[in-house]
């Protein structure tokens, strides 16, 4: 999101940097790439003179530039309190909330900046993606109309409208909105659609190209590795996904620890597997895929007990039958032979239903 606001960034930065240039110029450092010395140096000058908005502004701007949205928000807020009409810094405060993830906070701030300056196409394409992640297609859709007039040639103005109208069920005009995406040079929000594309349609070596694409393009996004690693993990190629996933590992996101302990379950490495997929449980119990996995990793390192209830409790996401079997086998291993007669049953009902659904 970043070279979306450049112009703004280098404007409201080097305002404040010439007043400073003989001594300190955090502008040049910014210029020159070294974000963190820039930060270091505004927050001396904001330190030495803190009633100064536009200060603020500038430490917030670069924060934004290195990624340190957090502390971006904390700064724009500042300046706020001291200049309630600084439209840079609301701007810029809109932004690090929806990289954040703050939606609704995206919203009110981002609606404020419209309301002031209508045209300001950074915040309307902004706030038609805030809009969107918080449900709100038909509203989106419409600031996004209005970023398309303004930037038609930005990838994700189209890939917003395209998301939006499909949500809508609006299937032509999404139909276009995807075309006019496409149109434009190659872009991760082209790479990406393309990849749901091919996800749709269950050609996972093909979206794994596309995701890969993605990623290479903007290789902090959350949405591409998550793709790619999905990806893999469906063409079987579970060590390469385990790699892919490596670098957001650490985070403990439940859905991160699932994907990398099912791919070393399907890699034959249960013991391996299970701490991962009992974090996984543990960052959100309702993902009965994940207890399942767990289930069928502790069933094969001799636990069948432990594994009975939470094959039991994943079973209505078995679309294939295989949670059901796992389930037998516990409750034959665990000698409770009228369970296991019921679980064969089940499964066997269950095989026979897909046998009769399959074309």
């Amino acid at each position: 999101m970043v070279y979306l606001l450049r112009e703004m960034v280098w404007g409201a930065v080097l305002v404040a940097g010439a007043a400073w240039a003989q001594t300190l110029d955090p502008a040049g450092l910014v210029a020159a790439g070294r974000l963190d010395e820039a930060i270091r140096v505004y927050r001396e000058l904001v330190l030495a003179s803190p009633e100064n908005p536009v200060l603020l502004l500038n430490l917030c701007i670069t924060e934004y530039k290195a990624k340190q949205f957090a502390q971006a928000v904390v700064h724009a807020s500042a300046a706020l309190r001291l200049q309630d009409d600084l439209l840079p810094a609301r701007l810029f405060l809109g932004a690090s909330q929806l990289e954040l993830g703050e939606f609704a906070f995206a919203v009110e701030s981002l609606e404020l900046v419209v309301a002031a300056n209508p045209r300001e196409r950074n915040a309307r394409l902004m706030l038609g993606e805030a809009l969107l992640e918080t449900g709100k297609p038909g509203e989106a859709v419409t600031h996004l109309q209005a970023a398309a007039e303004l930037l038609p040639a930005n990838p994700r103005v189209w890939s917003g409208l395209g998301r939006g109208f499909e949500a809508l069920g609006r299937s032509e005009a999404a139909s276009e909105a995807w075309g006019r995406l496409l149109a434009l040079p190659p872009s991760m929000e082209s790479h990406m659609h393309t990849a749901q594309v091919h996800d749709t349609a269950l050609r996972w070596r093909a979206a794994a190209a596309e995701w890969r694409a993605a990623l290479a393009l903007a290789p902090e996004n959350r949405t591409a590795r998550m793709g790619l690693g999905w990806a893999l993990f469906r063409s079987r190629g579970y060590e390469s996904a385990m790699d892919t996933l490596r670098p957001i590992l650490s985070a403990g996101a439940a859905d991160v620890q699932f994907l990398y302990g099912a791919s070393l379950l399907n890699l034959q490495q249960p013991a391996a597997a299970i701490p991962y997929l009992r974090a996984a449980i543990a960052g959100d119990a309702r993902l009965l895929p994940a207890r399942a996995a767990l289930g069928q990793g502790l069933l094969q390192t001799g636990k069948a007990e432990e594994a009975i209830p939470l094959l039991h409790d994943a079973l209505p996401v078995d679309t294939d039958g295989n949670t059901h079997f796992q389930l037998f086998r516990a409750y034959q291993l665990t000698h409770r032979e009228a369970e296991a007669r019921d679980a064969l049953a089940a499964y066997q009902r269950l095989r026979a239903s897909l046998a009769n659904t399959t074309p």
